[in-house]
């Protein structure tokens, strides 16, 4: 996962996420920067999407605590 804070994307490698698109790597633009700030490169995160005419944007991130093993 890589994040740019300056120019507003972050990129995720997703699931697929049914009745928009199959799983793939690609970046997402968010609707506020201030999103970014949620996560850090390598995390787990969770999101929502926004579609729109003009492409899709996240309108919420969250990361997501990692699975611990027994």
């Amino acid at each position: 996962m890589q994040i740019n804070r300056e120019e507003g994307w972050i990129e995720i490698n997703h699931d697929e996420i049914k009745e928009l698109m199959p799983a793939m790597q690609m970046e997402f633009w968010v609707k506020d920067k201030s999103l970014l700030d949620q996560a850090n490169a390598g995390d787990r995160v969770g999101f929502t999407i926004l579609e729109t005419t003009s492409g899709e944007y996240l309108t919420e991130l969250k990361r997501i605590a990692p699975v611990q093993s027994r």
